[in-house]
């Protein structure tokens, strides 16, 4: 299985990162799926922004991060709250998808935020996104930055609640196929 993490946090290296990093190992543990072949992209370090004239570049070059996205069978998002919503770093970056682009990849919505109801929000919103691009996503992960000092506690029974809906996905939906494959 094809899985790849998408760090939205402006910041690299940050407790978004290891988040999504727990969440991925306990999600794969329980799917029963080899845990080497995992991708992590932060885009803190490879999408440039410029509101100016001169456009801005990434300072770490690799393979194409959306060719990477989109050979995902399971794809995880995560990113901190801000504004109520993910950051403008990672829509940003979704907005390069087109329509229904991530149609066959499985997709986990992780966001952090101070409080509760933001961090809802944000993973709402995420959430939201990714099925506009076609992902399955079963059920986005809302973290209170102050209960991060739990995450693998946190990360383990969100797993456990939600690796079964993974594991009775139809075949297309976890291999991705972009031709006639519709998400549920």
């Amino acid at each position: 299985m094809t899985t790849v993490v998408v760090v939205g946090n402006p910041r690299a290296g940050s407790r978004t990162r290891r988040l999504a990093e727990t969440v991925t190992g306990e999600l794969l543990a329980r799917l029963a799926r080899p845990q080497g072949d995992v991708h992590v992209l932060e885009l803190a370090e490879i999408v440039g922004v410029s509101f100016g004239p001169e456009p801005a570049y990434g300072a770490t070059a690799g393979p194409d991060p959306f060719d990477t996205v989109r050979a995902a069978e399971l794809l995880i998002v995560a990113t901190p709250a801000y504004k109520g919503s993910y950051t403008g770093l990672l829509k940003v970056f979704l907005d390069q998808f087109g329509h229904r682009e991530l149609a066959g990849v499985t997709a986990v919505a992780v966001a952090v935020a101070a409080a509760p109801a933001h961090a809802d929000a944000a993973a709402s919103a995420l959430r939201d996104v990714l099925a506009e691009l076609g992902a399955h996503v079963p059920a986005p992960l809302a973290v209170p930055e102050p209960r991060l000092v739990d995450a693998r506690e946190i990360a383990a029974r969100w797993a456990d609640q939600h690796a079964d809906a993974l594991l009775h996905l139809p075949p297309s939906t976890l291999h991705p196929s972009h031709e006639g494959v519709t998400a549920s």
